[in-house]
């Protein structure tokens, strides 16, 4: 009887909420690529770091943006 093996590769959707500040001096423009590498370094360095196999593949993609005045 013969044996087969398989790999499998998954790409996953992940959320990642940032609690950085950011000064109302700062355009939208940065606002969005700080958040993005933002999230690619937070999640490289708490998920990926130490991990065979894993890599982020693709851009960030920002969803949202909630603001406050204060």
């Amino acid at each position: 009887m013969s044996r087969i093996e398989a790999i499998a590769k998954v790409q996953l959707t992940v959320e990642i909420t940032l609690d950085q500040p950011w000064g109302d001096d700062c355009a939208i423009g940065q606002l969005y690529r700080q958040a993005g590498e933002s999230a690619l370094k937070h999640f490289s360095n708490q998920v990926i770091k130490g991990c065979v196999g894993v890599k982020v593949v693709g851009e960030p993609k920002i969803i949202g943006i909630i603001t406050e005045q204060k």
